[in-house]
């Protein structure tokens, strides 16, 4: 039996050693709203270190969390052949997120570090913003948000949603889910 973890595979037998896999999470936002991704890497016994700076890591101050650890969970931070080179344990790199550009992949497979990404994890969160903007638009929010906050108050006649046609640019993923909403 194996456990997926972003897609990685590991052992039933080294997911019974407590805390004998070691995983630095460098998104600054990890499990900030919702813990049980850190409840799952605990309950498969992997050791974890959140991202004490709660902001993106130049490759420098990536080296130093990521020198001992055998799994990364990545944000957006470079992950040069330097990097990679000098993390000798480095087994797995999970990008939180669709892009890859941020990661050295040929470096990576030279060095047998499996790269993997969460291509769909974004996806209600920006068709739930784009939804927002769209609402705050079409009602004049920003407007009247610019006036309070200079002291002016105009009501401005926005339009409704009902009743509107509103196009879409673009069916992929996350045109889909905004057509959804």
């Amino acid at each position: 039996m194996t456990i997926s973890v972003h897609s990685y595979h590991v052992s039933e037998r080294a997911a019974e050693r407590k805390h004998s896999f070691r995983v630095f999470i460098s998104t600054s936002s990890f499990a900030e709203y919702d813990p049980e991704p850190l409840r799952l890497l605990h309950r498969h016994g992997i050791d974890y270190e959140l991202n004490p700076y709660r902001r993106r890591l130049d490759s420098h101050e990536l080296l130093e969390f990521i020198r001992d650890a055998e799994g990364l969970i990545a944000g957006t931070e470079p992950i040069n052949r330097e990097v990679l080179q000098q993390a000798k344990r480095l087994k797995v790199i999970s990008r939180c997120g669709t892009g890859l550009d941020n990661v050295d992949l040929e470096a990576a497979k030279e060095l047998n570090i499996v790269v993997t990404n969460t291509p769909t994890s974004h996806i209600d969160a920006v068709a739930e913003l784009t939804l927002g903007a769209i609402l705050a638009l079409i009602r004049k929010i920003f407007y009247a948000d610019r006036c309070i906050r200079q002291g002016e108050w105009h009501k401005p006649m926005g339009q409704l949603l009902k009743g509107s046609v509103v196009g879409i640019i673009g069916l992929g993923k996350v045109g889909r889910r905004l057509v959804e909403l």
